[in-house]
């Protein structure tokens, strides 16, 4: 006798008797939470101002060769975070020279060279703030070598890092270290977000997105973020090799987010050559699997102790290797662009979230329970991330991750115990022989 064919409403209603009101109740919690967290804190680009003195205000001051000019920023108010300053040399006319193959002849000297760490924050409440020197320094020596600046225009990329942006202002001069003479002051100026260049001593342009696309599709691939892994995290725990395919969805938004936000490349390349091949193959192991009693439920199992030792040493060796390779590469833009000391923590700690990630997609496709003990330390990981990059719907999900993996565990444990005493069990220890029996005789016929 043939099946019948269920309708579409008929599968949407054996959909919804699938799931217990528990996880019902846990998955509809951190969709709405979700979706109120990218109403109050939507993902925002935070914008740049390149800042240009105007070389033709310099005051012709007698100096040495070996004289070491400074940024003096006394009277600016408001906070003010330096990323860059860029020297161009210029020709008579106050052009900037260009080389043999038509490139400007200029130098952008990240704050790492000039002051030894990745930015430098402008502060009126720090004197020592005020002052930044335009020479190169060396950690080692401890000395500063002088940039020529005789003919040459000063820009320097900064942005705002107060609460009230309408009260800040810059003020900048050009001094002299070895007899404090000025050769450049400026006028105090607003910078403006709606307006992208000033008319004063001072000219900057506002530097806009530093992402891919409109930071709205970022909070939007947040969302589907979100509903997907909470969706892929509650048929693992329910043992269901349909999580596979909802992971494959997951592993599509998350690469898109990497790209845009120019940011994590090693979850990029582990996704990508790791986690998508893993999602198809899992699919096939579990289905290949499928407890004896209910086949909607795969045989999960846990690991030895010498295999525990093995994988932390893995992930200890590839977070020191990886995460240094990936502090060696420089982009411009993302989401974190204006702070080189995050961008090199979050790379550790990224290659540290990509290896145990590895290592939980080892033993989620060989069902091992230790899976989700993995999962709570990557779920950690990234809260840690999402916290540094402001990412705060996106910590909603972590929520999520930690309350299922709690109940996932809990089920696969008790799972195994029961399979544990059913096989202990005279009809449990027949069974498996008889199935045994089964699977040898169909082989041979």
């Amino acid at each position: 006798m043939e099946q019948q064919k269920k309708s579409f409403k008929q599968r949407c209603v054996d959909l919804w008797k699938y799931f217990t009101t528990y996880e019902k109740i846990w998955f509809f919690s951190i969709l709405i939470l979700a979706i109120v967290f990218a109403f109050i804190f939507p993902e925002t680009d935070e914008p740049t101002y390149t800042v240009t003195l105007d070389n033709s205000s310099f005051v012709q001051v007698q100096g040495g060769e070996s004289d070491i000019y400074e940024l003096n920023f006394t009277g600016t108010t408001g906070e003010y975070v330096i990323v860059n300053v860029t020297i161009s040399q210029l020709d008579e006319n106050g052009e900037v020279l260009l080389d043999g193959r038509g490139k400007k002849q200029e130098k952008k000297y990240k704050m790492s060279e000039l002051v030894g760490y990745g930015e430098h924050t402008v502060d009126p409440e720090d004197e020592d703030s005020l002052t930044l020197k335009l020479a190169t320094y060396n950690k080692k020596t401890d000395q500063y070598t002088p940039i020529d600046i005789t003919h040459a225009e000063i820009s320097f990329e900064c942005y705002f890092d107060g609460d009230d942006e309408q009260d800040c202002q810059l003020v900048v001069s050009v001094v002299n270290t070895e007899n404090n003479q000025v050769l450049y002051e400026s006028t105090a100026i607003t910078l403006d977000l709606e307006q992208f260049e000033s008319n004063t001593p001072l000219t900057y342009k506002l530097k806009e997105n530093s992402f891919l696309v409109a930071v709205g599709w970022i909070t939007v691939l947040y969302v589907l973020d979100v509903i997907l892994n909470i969706a892929c995290e509650l048929l693992i725990s329910k043992q269901s090799k349909w999580n596979f395919v909802v992971s494959l969805g997951v592993e599509i938004v998350e690469i898109l987010v990497c790209i845009f936000c120019l940011y994590r490349f090693a979850t990029m390349a582990v996704t990508l050559l790791f986690w998508i091949p893993c999602d198809i193959i899992s699919f096939v192991m579990w289905h290949r699997h499928p407890d004896k009693q209910k086949e909607e439920l795969t045989i999960v199992k846990k690991l030895t102790p010498w295999q525990d030792v093995i994988i932390i040493t893995a992930i200890a060796v590839w977070t020191v290797g990886v995460g240094y390779l990936l502090t060696l590469i420089e982009v411009d833009g993302g989401i974190f662009a204006t702070n080189v000391t995050l961008k090199n923590i979050v790379c550790y700690i990224d290659a540290c979230a990509s290896a145990v990630g590895i290592a939980n997609g080892l033993l989620i496709l060989f069902r091992y329970r230790e899976q989700w003990i993995a999962w709570y330390i990557v779920a950690i990981l990234e809260t840690v991330i999402n916290i540094i990059a402001g990412q705060w719907i996106l910590l909603i999900l972590k929520a999520g991750y930690l309350t299922n993996t709690t109940y996932g565990y809990i089920k696969w444990t008790q799972y195994i115990k029961r399979q544990k005493e059913v096989n202990s069990s005279p009809i449990g220890t027949a069974s498996v022989a008889e199935a045994q029996l089964d699977g040898v005789g169909s082989n041979n016929e």
